[in-house]
């Protein structure tokens, strides 16, 4: 975890007074060694079981042949150094030994036949090891010492901006740690969006896998063109003779080191990058689907290490690898980055406002950027909001403007890359002309942009190339025109050397070209020069390059007349260009011209890129629709083959996405106006698209929607002349909600609705009493409910059988409308409870975020009367309601559901505690707030039986208890000196005598532990199914003062947790999927009934035998809850749930196989923090065999594997 393990220590003090002398000189006494003991304590439990990556050692075989050839070498070393002294002494030195051996043998013939069989022999292993001691030795160490100390020149993807590479080393330990297991060894691809980091991923794990030993080999994936299969081995054999043959002898000694560390020593990985960009023919679309399966699926039957990094998009579907997401970093991890390049006149609390503002953490070349601008203490007079707290106010992307463009001013000023031997006006031509050429490469979606395209008839291309022009003849000028300007200004003799005319009509400026421009950007890091063409190796220094000629694109166009240019780039260009015109809208020249009582004289570029961007995501939509047809052709492309960045729908979200970013800057934005457009086509955008795409791009809109709603809604409310305290666009992002099927899309809304405070709830107050509508369902008593079948279909046996449908047809037309009106209830159920789940997750943060005091109609009367209804108090008369008085027919409402539907409701408001309790107090505190919240939750606790509700409210309590200074001194007694005291005193309120479930029992232990570390990160969580599918990024120091609000923030991943609470969220993970499965809500509230009578019970499948569980079962064998159960275990829950059912979430096999390495015999880092046992407490009933036979079924079910070729899973 790199720097995030050394915190600073907390002082502790002896608390007040509580007593007498004595007992004040037993606790002065008694101080300095808690003081110890408390601080190894807490730097235990931090450094205990950090993953590390393990030494790269050489499988067995090649250790023992090894061992054989270093023994026989050194046989024939001493037969030698015997020879040479019976040589020298001219008289047998050893007797029985050396070249005499078989001069006085009386079987002298046998003798001389094994001297002359074993001589090759042994000159064959000493000139193996020799070969093996240097020549090897020589090459390896050269490749590795390139990739420990030049990993950026030796990833050839990484251009020269490339820099240390931060936050990154626990995705980088994971893979390493499957990698380097030949057992379970599999292909990995990590899939990452438009500069996030994906490059510099690849760095970092070049540079780890030297430091183990093993040898990174890069490639790139654009060199794989043409009609030849792909094959990641013969790509890395070619990279590496290119890296290494400046050190050998001749390529048949490249092959033969090339064989040994591939198949005998097992030290080569693979590191490959660019995945969309093979085959990027037009002619090989349509098989390169197919060839990259097969490449990825052969490594995988070879062995091959294997990393692959991409942007998302078709091929990743159903590959046989290891698919994980890159998150962005953390912003803990990405201050820490810049703050190491600052002086000592840096501000770090104006420094993390920046990086916090302008969301650097989100790629890794605006980290880069801010480092090269804050070493010249050129970062923080970026910062233009003051003193102000309130972050809400100050846009991300306008405070990355000021940063790119500070940027390019340094690089042509000569801050940056001052070595360049070229002066300032030189440096700028150069820019501007690669800002044309990023404009040109914006229109077709390339980072490869040729030289020629200057001078094309493109329209689009012919404005760059005018604006060009422009540009270029502001840098030139004549001395003489120059001249006449001055003397108009002055009054004074003329100089006797004015009237010469040598030199005096010239023009002068710098002398660069396209070509020149192209090596001078080179050496600026801006491309990458390739022949006649240049290459963006970084996608936001392209788009913001681009977006500085992006005012000529739009001149005089509106949204109405939809020039063909524009129009035609919107349609070929990518996630580049929308980052551009989010850009250009916060320039001098893209800025909205909407304001003034006069009208302006140029359209207002806003108002026309919003119109426009609109526009194109309805053409999507309509296009995508016509594109479910067989016969219909894919629209992006118009030939028939799938377009790479994505679907239809997807754009469309993404394009929504830009349209609201550049709404935001409007004079008036049109928040609603564009929001209802987007509820109103959101079923349309969530058809037919990978579900994981489809999310990812889904949670973007919504934390774009969230981000621009909430700094138009801040501004308003301070702004003097308004005064209504509602801002309606949260009603429809409300909205949206009710109509989204995903629980983490819906999650994401509530939480930036939750985070809008009281115009929020203002917005919602209406809504969230009548969110909780009847279900209405098109079931009836009566055998008229079903629509009939077509008239043909009742005349059997009336006419010719053979003209009508055969019985079995009929009979399955019958089951198949039956099923679709059990679906249609069932969605229709789940879209109800999902609405009241909503507004349970939603109360806690609206209470927190507001400052509005308890009275009816206050987001604190609601959430009261809801904890109410879920701990039952609220009886049948309901509560006054603090919505219009309508308690009463909600509780009634929730009642209807079934009599577990309390339960669900209680779990539902554990979580909104949890995410309020997620949130630091911040610099205002609404400490009333806080203590309100903190009451509740108390009450919903001792009135909770059921494990999951109380297991979150233990968390969200462990929380609330951390104080906000988490380096203020901690007193061995008095309040906060017995965590472990606080956290029982919780569980014990209400009926203290009841048996805690074992999972719940786990969970006080580690928010004990949370406490005593004030490390919550390393112990707690605050949403199961996003952690278990992120792997998470470095956080920093709980203790530096952060503009941010969250304890756990969204990078956090799972491998920060302790390992016992890795197992912990296993276990929580499995209990839930078992028991919600794919059930309707009443039938899961029914269930949580029968398990809420026995709280202390765990099935028997998890505590004592999991083999029970067979995750692996295809649909065909769909099994009923206990269908699998022993006869005396009460649950009835296994076996597990198959894939074909619509669960909570899928475990990632990353996570599978790292729980499994977490049952290893062999463990000594384990060991070194005193962690023993392989299980956790809960476990210890349950074979360790059985739980690793699990876990890679896990993986096998992971990677969509035949569940007949499950039966030789290892159980080592």
């Amino acid at each position: 975890m790199g720097y995030a393990l050394h915190q600073r220590k907390v002082k502790i003090v002896t608390g007040p007074a509580e007593g007498g002398p004595l007992r004040e000189l037993w606790a002065h006494s008694r101080r300095p060694f808690v003081a110890v003991f408390w601080h190894l304590r807490t730097r235990w439990l931090i450094h205990r079981g950090v993953t590390h990556a393990r030494r790269w050692w050489n499988p067995p075989w090649t250790t023992v042949l090894v061992a054989v050839v270093s023994l026989l070498t050194a046989g024939l070393l001493a037969w030698f150094f015997v020879a040479v002294l019976e040589l020298v002494y001219k008289a047998p030195v050893v007797d029985n030994f050396g070249p005499n051996l078989c001069k006085n043998n009386d079987n002298a013939a046998a003798c001389d036949a094994v001297t002359g069989v074993a001589m090759p022999v042994l000159l064959v292993a000493a000139s193996t090891l020799l070969f093996l001691s240097w020549r090897l030795w020589h090459v390896r160490r050269y490749c590795t010492y390139q990739a420990r100390h030049e990993p950026s020149r030796l990833v050839e993807t990484a251009g020269s901006l490339m820099d240390e590479v931060v936050g990154r080393d626990q995705l980088c330990n994971a893979i390493m740690k499957n990698l380097g297991d030949k057992k379970v060894r599999r292909p990995h691809v990590v899939v990452g969006g438009v500069g996030v980091g994906k490059t510099a991923l690849l760095v970092r794990l070049a540079q780890k896998l030297a430091a183990v030993g093993a040898v990174p080999i890069p490639i790139r994936l654009r060199d794989a063109q043409g009609d030849e299969p792909l094959d990641f081995d013969e790509m890395a054999l070619a990279r590496f003779r290119d890296i290494v043959r400046s050190r050998v002898r001749s390529d048949g000694e490249i092959d033969r080191i090339w064989r040994w560390l591939r198949q005998r020593a097992d030290r080569i990985v693979v590191l490959a990058d660019g995945l969309e960009e093979a085959f990027g023919q037009d002619d090989m679309r349509g098989r390169r689907d197919n060839l990259i399966r097969d490449a990825i699926r052969r490594a995988g039957q070879e062995g091959l290490p294997l990393v692959i990094a991409s942007r998302p998009h078709e091929p990743l579907r159903a590959m046989q690898a290891a698919v994980s997401e890159l998150e962005p970093l953390s912003n803990e991890a990405a201050l820490c980055y810049i703050a190491r390049s600052g002086s000592w006149r840096s501000d770090q609390t104006l420094l993390d406002r920046i990086v916090e503002t302008a969301n650097m953490a989100e790629s890794p070349i605006y980290l880069k950027i801010a480092k090269d601008l804050h070493s010249k203490d050129l970062l923080e007079p970026l910062w233009t909001g003051g003193g102000s707290p309130d972050l809400q106010l100050h846009d991300s992307w306008t405070l990355r403007a000021e940063l790119m463009e500070t940027w390019i001013h340094a690089l042509v000023d000569g801050d940056v890359h001052p070595e360049l031997p070229i002066d300032h006006d030189t440096r700028l031509a150069v820019v501007e002309y690669i800002s044309a050429l990023a404009c040109i490469g914006l229109a077709s979606d390339s980072a490869d942009v040729e030289l020629g395209e200057l001078t094309s008839d493109e329209p689009w291309n012919k404005r760059a190339a005018r604006k060009l022009d422009d540009r270029m003849a502001d840098l030139r000028w004549s001395p003489k025109e120059y001249g006449h300007k001055r003397g108009a200004c002055g009054q004074g003799k003329e100089h006797p050397c004015r009237g010469t005319q040598d030199g005096a009509g010239r023009w002068l400026g710098p002398r660069v070209d396209a070509r020149i421009a192209a090596t001078w950007g080179t050496r600026m890091g801006l491309v990458h020069e390739n022949g006649d063409k240049v290459r963006f190796q970084h996608s936001i220094v392209q788009a913001y390059l681009g977006s500085r000629f992006l005012d000529r694109m739009f001149e005089n166009a509106t949204a109405d007349s939809r020039p063909d240019h524009i129009t035609r780039a919107l349609r070929r260009g990518g996630r580049e260009l929308l980052i551009a015109l989010t850009l250009y809208s916060r320039s001098r020249h893209g800025k909205c011209t909407c304001g003034g009582s006069a009208e302006s004289k140029r359209p207002c570029p806003v108002n026309t890129m919003c119109g426009l961007l609109r526009k194109q995501a309805e053409n999507l939509l309509t296009y995508a629709e016509c594109a479910q047809k067989v016969a219909g052709q894919l629209p992006a492309t118009g030939n028939g083959e799938p377009d790479e960045r994505g679907g239809p729908r997807l754009r469309a979200l993404e394009i929504y996405g830009a349209a609201v970013e550049i709404d935001s800057v409007r004079t008036a934005p049109r928040q609603y106006e564009l929001i209802s457009e987007i509820s109103k086509d959101w079923h349309r955008l969530g058809q037919n698209e990978d579900p994981a795409r489809l999310r990812e791009a889904k949670l973007a809109l919504v934390k774009q929607c969230g981000t621009a709603v909430r700094r138009v809604a801040a501004a308003q409310s301070h702004n003097s002349g308004y005064d209504h305290p509602a801002y309606a666009p949260y009603g429809v992002l409300f909205e949206i909600g009710r109509k989204e099927t995903d629980r983490r899309v819906r999650e994401a809304l509530v939480k930036e609705i939750g985070a809008g405070g009281e115009p929020a709830y203002q917005a919602l107050c209406d809504r969230l009493s009548a969110a909780c509508a009847s279900l209405v369902t098109r079931r009836e008593c009566d055998s008229q409910a079903m629509e009939p079948l077509e008239p043909t279909d009742f005349f059997l046996g009336e006419a010719d059988t053979d003209d009508l449908r055969s019985q079995r047809d009929l009979k399955e037309e019958r089951e198949r409308r039956d099923r679709r009106y059990a679906e249609e209830e069932a969605l229709a159920e789940k879209g109800n409870w999902a609405c009241n789940t909503m507004r349970a997750w939603l109360l806690p943060l609206l209470v927190d975020s507001s400052m509005m005091s308890r009275h009816l109609a206050s987001p604190r009367d609601d959430l009261d009367n809801w904890v109410r209804m879920a701990t039952g108090e609220a009886g049948g008369t309901g509560g006054t309601g603090g919505t219009g008085g309508t308690g009463e027919s909600t509780g009634a409402r929730i009642r209807q559901d079934g009599p577990g539907a309390p339960i669900g409701l209680g779990s539902a408001l554990a979580q909104g505690f949890k995410y309020a309790a997620n949130r630091r107090p911040g610099s205002r505190p609404n400490q009333k707030a806080r203590e309100f919240l903190v009451k509740q939750a108390q009450e919903l606790l001792n009135q909770s039986t059921f494990w999951y509700t109380r297991l979150t409210l233990l968390h969200a309590l462990t929380l609330w208890s951390l104080p906000d200074d988490v380096n203020a001194a901690q007193p061995i007694r008095g309040h906060g000196a017995d965590p472990r005291g606080q956290v029982r005193e919780w569980l014990s309120q209400g009926d203290g005598n009841r048996a805690e479930h074992p999972l719940v029992e786990s969970a006080a232990k580690l928010a004990v532990r949370a406490l005593q570390t004030r490390r919550p990160e390393r112990f707690l969580w605050i949403d199961e199914a996003a952690l278990v599918s992120c792997i998470g990024t470095e956080v920093g120091l709980p203790g530096e003062q952060r503009a941010h609000n969250l304890w756990i923030p969204p990078s956090t991943g799972w491998s920060t947790l302790d390992p016992t609470a890795q197992q912990l969220l296993a276990d929580v993970l499995l209990l839930l999927v078992l028991g919600e499965r794919s059930y309707r809500p009443k039938d899961t509230f029914r269930r949580m009934e029968l398990r809420s009578r026995e709280p202390a019970q765990m099935p028997s499948c998890l505590r004592k035998d999991r083999t029970r569980l067979n995750p692996v079962r295809g649909a065909e064998r769909a099994a009923q809850p206990g269908s699998s159960c022993t006869d005396e275990c009460r649950m009835k829950m296994c076996p597990y749930p198959a894939k074909v059912e619509s669960l909570r979430m899928e475990f990632s096999e990353v996570f599978c196989l790292h729980q499994r390495d977490l049952l290893r015999k062999w463990q000594p880092w384990a060991w070194a923090s005193f962690r023993f046992r392989r299980e956790a407490p809960w476990q210890r009933k349950v074979p360790v065999a059985g739980m690793r036979r699990f876990w890679d079924q896990m993986s096998d079910r992971a990677r969509d594997i035949d569940p007949d070729d499950t039966g030789s899973t290892r159980t080592d």
